[in-house]
């Protein structure tokens, strides 16, 4: 079967011209210019069985009910903002969203060592089960996953897009499969850009993405290698700044593998460029984030991300959320509805 994106938009906002000129140049140069008789590949193209109004007819309210829980959900934690992006983000790079993430069973993703930290089940279940009472059998928990995403960037203030919907719950959830494809921190750019080319995805959409590292937070566990013995040397990762990494050091020491650190030093609860500032000091605090900015592939997106307005930075990210959501999506009899998000249905129905 064939899993294919969203077609990819080039607009950018007027907020900044230099800056939305500068990116816009970027997107043609990672994108391929259009020109007279350029046909769109078929990766690029909205899935098949995707539609905008799927659910306009079977359960009209579907988007208010996921809205109204996030928006709650979040009053009362902003830190589930972040920690459903990378909920939504897990459940992508394993298959795709097919809500595959959710499952509860062993030998399930969720039991992965990548899976260790995510957080957010609980929210999407209760959605579930709301709009089971309203909508039985009806609204997929892979739909829902990726409502809840967008509502909670939104609530991050990043720009609103809409969303098409169809998507179908997978029938299939491995550990194994996932601790092989999330990434974990400490991959290449080279891997990061396969990883993400294979999903059709591309390097400006791999820069963006790693801009939701502008909220959220991050282990100890996950920057000690950075910390004292980086690649068994003995002594740490010198692409970090020394006096952030003291910083960190002095953290971790006092708060141990499960303290955690702000993945923005700087701005951690606002959506904007801290994250691509921060990297031009050397203060990325994963080793995959340092990374992309002396690689040439990504640090000149780094670079114009770096000094864009946060308007922009922004919406470009709606933009490449939008492609991500819509990418690898099983659609038609290719999957199921699930009764539960978190167990695969024994019985087709």
């Amino acid at each position: 079967m064939t899993r294919t994106p969203a077609s990819l938009s080039l607009a950018v906002v007027a907020v900044s011209v230099a800056a939305a000129a500068l990116l816009l140049a970027a997107l043609v140069a990672a994108d391929g210019q259009k020109q007279q008789g350029y046909v769109q590949p078929a990766y690029r193209r909205p899935a098949a069985g995707l539609k905008a109004d799927y659910y306009h007819q079977s359960c009209p309210d579907m988007e208010g009910i996921v809205q109204r829980a996030v928006k709650k959900a979040i009053a009362a934690d902003s830190t589930l903002a972040p920690a459903l992006l990378r909920l939504f983000f897990h459940d992508f790079a394993v298959q795709g969203i097919d809500a595959s993430v959710l499952v509860d069973s062993p030998g399930s993703e969720r039991y992965a060592k990548a899976s260790k930290t995510l957080r957010g089940f609980e929210l999407i279940e209760s959605i579930k089960a709301e709009l089971e009472a309203k909508c039985p059998k009806t609204v997929s928990c892979a739909d829902i996953l990726a409502a809840a995403a967008r509502d909670a960037s939104t609530e991050a203030k990043v720009d609103y897009w809409p969303l098409m919907y169809g998507r179908k719950d997978g029938r299939r959830s491995s550990m194994v499969d996932a601790d092989q494809y999330v990434p974990m921190g400490r991959e290449s750019v080279t891997d990061l850009i396969a990883f993400f080319e294979s999903r059709g995805l591309t390097v400006l959409d791999l820069a963006v993405l790693s801009g939701a590292h502008t909220i959220g937070r991050a282990t100890c566990a996950a920057v000690k290698p950075r910390l004292w013995d980086y690649a068994g040397t003995g002594r740490p990762d010198a692409s970090m700044s020394p006096r952030y990494g003291d910083f960190l050091r002095r953290k971790c020491a006092a708060a141990g593998d499960g303290g955690y650190v702000y993945l923005d030093a700087d701005t951690p609860t606002e959506f904007d460029n801290g994250y691509y500032k921060n990297l031009l000091r050397d203060m990325g605090l994963l080793e995959t984030d340092q990374k992309l900015l002396p690689d040439s592939r990504t640090g000149e997106f780094v670079r114009e991300l770096a000094g864009a307005r946060p308007e922009l930075i922004r919406h470009q990210f709606a933009d490449s959320m939008r492609r991500l959501g819509a990418a690898q999506v099983l659609t038609g009899d290719e999957g199921e509805v699930r009764l539960k998000c978190s167990a695969i249905n024994s019985n087709s129905y």
